[in-house]
């Protein structure tokens, strides 16, 4: 997969080992299968755009953020 694929696996699984949290609480706060997120960590499967902005809701982190065309964490308002 792409290097972005690579950034947004590896983004997703930072911010919930930062937030202290596990795969099952992870996947459970965002409504899917601990399987579905591990997939989106190991770069097996991409999320949806509203996946992906339920991901970036969730975390407190803009979607660029994700997707890594910023480095920048916050949402701007």
């Amino acid at each position: 997969m792409s290097t972005a694929a690579q950034t947004l696996a590896e983004r997703i699984y930072e911010l919930r080992i930062e937030s202290r949290l596990t795969q099952d609480e992870t996947a459970a706060r965002l409504g899917i299968s601990r399987m579905a997120l591990s997939h989106f960590e190991t770069r097996k499967r991409r999320p949806g755009i509203l996946m992906l902005d339920t991901i970036a809701d969730h975390f407190n982190v803009s979607t660029d953020y994700l997707l890594g065309r910023t480095n920048e964490r916050g949402t701007s308002v």
